[in-house]
């Protein structure tokens, strides 16, 4: 039976490794088994849940750091009783992280081979069976909303290597590259929400790099404006506008300020002027959700508004692991793994709270990176429309959202 009430679920990895599940109602699900205790160096571990697109199911790797490591690519029924495996770890390729095509039909699977990154997808339908994509280092890629195409950027800015591409794919049963540009020095192409365009940074025009758009309906590049330093870019799920950032400094994974792009008259607008790691569009498309160092104090959450209004989002805390390298890689995951809840009313993440966590001494590195301790995280929600405090749902290290709001069980 299935109520009329509309719920959001989220997924998050326990202290114990597995795989949880928290429906609206409250109701909390384990979804996977580590097959042993927290002790023994054998146990299972789970690492980047997320729901497919229709929700019918979950990925995630699985993870045994044994006297002979192993990963497996899972999917798992979201009530937690059927489980088939869809890839094995080999010598050459151990896997960094995955992502869902939009007919929940494949998984885009980032490998670390010996010397190279490759992108391979598996098909649910044909476990043990993978399409070799690209290799190349670094490689960054995000399915389109149609399904069947992939956008894949390999080897950085060609501007500065001659081996740097941004390929789109068409990824049936076999794999066919139908598009490549020159790609400047960004990292993670972005899809307007209908398919039609993609974001990128343009290097065909010698040594000059440009935001630009892919028209996939004629091959046309419309190019927008000049840009400097490397360029981080997410589209607003109204697909009205882009929103960009540049890291002008010494370090890759700070950038400085926030600005509006309106996709449709080009015009640029600076909203705000801070330095931040990452940031997410809200559901809505009204407002932004940031994050940022807090001086020699972990880290800190800020709502921003499309005016430019913006308010700080809890107290200062220190990062889970696994959040830490969400927030480096931003780009590639907020679309696959969204921290925000499919209503916009909530936030999840993991780590500490600052009355909670270590000594501000002990928890930055001298590189202004937070240094989180395994065993004391836990998986928090806040409310981004209501001024209360955060609320600890868990212990745990990753906590994402289902992308769909939708009706559960009684």
């Amino acid at each position: 039976m299935v109520r009329a009430e509309e719920a959001c679920r989220l997924l998050y990895v326990g202290d114990d490794g597995d795989v949880y599940q928290k429906s609206g109602g409250g109701k909390t699900l384990k979804l996977t088994w580590g097959w042993s205790d927290m002790a023994n160096p054998e146990r299972l571990y789970y690492v980047w849940p997320a729901y497919s697109p229709d929700g019918s199911q979950i990925a995630c790797f699985g993870v045994r750091s044994g006297s002979v490591p192993e990963a497996s690519l899972f999917t798992v029924a979201n009530d937690g009783i059927r489980m088939h495996e869809l890839w094995r770890m080999t010598e050459a390729a151990a896997p960094v992280c995955e992502s869902w095509s939009p007919d929940s039909r494949s998984i885009a699977l980032l490998l670390q081979g010996e010397n190279e990154l490759q992108l391979e997808i598996a098909q649910v339908h044909r476990p043990g069976r993978t399409i070799a994509i690209d290799r190349g280092a670094p490689l960054f890629w995000s399915w389109s909303p149609r399904a069947g195409y992939l956008a894949v950027h390999t080897g950085g800015s060609a501007t500065l290597y001659d081996d740097a591409r941004l390929s789109i794919f068409h990824v049936d049963d076999e794999c066919t590259k139908i598009v490549e540009l020159s790609p400047g020095e960004f990292r993670t192409p972005t899809w307007s929400p209908d398919g039609s365009r993609l974001a990128y940074i343009d290097a065909s025009d010698g040594g000059r790099e440009f935001l630009a758009f892919y028209r996939m309906q004629d091959g046309t590049i419309d190019v927008i404006h000049q840009v400097h330093g490397q360029t981080v870019m997410l589209w607003s799920p109204d697909g009205r506008t882009l929103a960009v950032s540049q890291a002008l400094g010494d370090s890759p994974h700070v950038y400085s300020g926030l600005t509006l792009v309106d996709v449709e008259r080009g015009t640029v607008r600076v909203i705000d002027e801070s330095e931040l790691v990452s940031f997410f569009w809200s559901p809505c498309s009204q407002r932004i959700v940031t994050m940022s160092f807090e001086a020699r104090a972990g880290m800190q959450w800020h709502v921003l508004d499309t005016g430019g209004i913006k308010r700080r989002l809890g107290s200062n805390f220190y990062p889970s692991r696994e959040l830490v390298y969400f927030s480096w890689f931003f780009d590639q995951f907020a679309a696959s793994h969204p921290l925000i809840s499919p209503d916009g009313s909530r936030l999840a993440f993991a780590g500490h709270m600052n009355d909670r966590g270590p000594t501000p001494e002990r928890a930055l590195r001298a590189d202004r990176g937070p240094l989180p301790q395994r065993g004391e995280s836990n998986v928090y929600v806040a409310s981004l429309d209501e001024d209360r405090p955060v609320e600890r749902l868990a212990a745990g290290h990753f906590a994402c959202w289902d992308a769909q709001v939708r009706a559960h069980a009684a």
